[in-house]
């Protein structure tokens, strides 16, 4: 039942891995790759980041609310998923995002960029993520 949820269904277009790690990479908070990708779960991952990202705004600093972290979930899973996509051999990822569908030519470098550049953002946000765990565990040290 819940492989059912992440298996993406057929397609009438042909899906491109590099879109999907783009897509995953810089909207994989909203769930974006799972719409491109037509998976059944995104519409519930969308609107718990939406759920989410309201809930922080209600917040007196929403940049720095337990909803606000709630929203690093489904933004460190797009980053998974864009390594994933990216770095998948073609014949993999056309098997289970492009059944029926014919490859012209293969994917080549830009998927690699891609995973560079979803490297690098990745680690920027974990800089991020890291140093707001610490400000909240020093300030709860504290008695901030």
């Amino acid at each position: 039942m819940l492989n059912q949820l992440w298996r993406a269904r057929p397609a009438n277009h042909f899906r491109y891995k590099t879109l999907a790690g783009f897509l995953a990479c810089f909207f994989g908070v909203l769930g974006l790759q799972g719409w491109y990708l037509k998976r059944p779960i995104a519409p519930v991952i969308t609107l718990f980041s939406l759920v989410m990202l309201a809930w922080s705004f209600t917040q007196p600093v929403w940049w720095d609310s337990i909803p606000f972290f709630f929203l690093f979930i489904p933004l460190w899973a797009g980053f998974i998923e864009s390594a994933v996509y990216c770095l998948q051999a073609d014949a993999k990822f056309d098997a289970r995002y492009n059944v029926n569908q014919l490859r012209r030519k293969p994917s080549g470098v830009p998927p690699g960029l891609m995973a560079l550049l979803n490297l690098l953002i990745a680690g920027m946000v974990s800089m991020f993520t890291l140093s707001m765990v610490v400000a909240h565990v020093t300030c709860l040290d504290m008695a901030c």
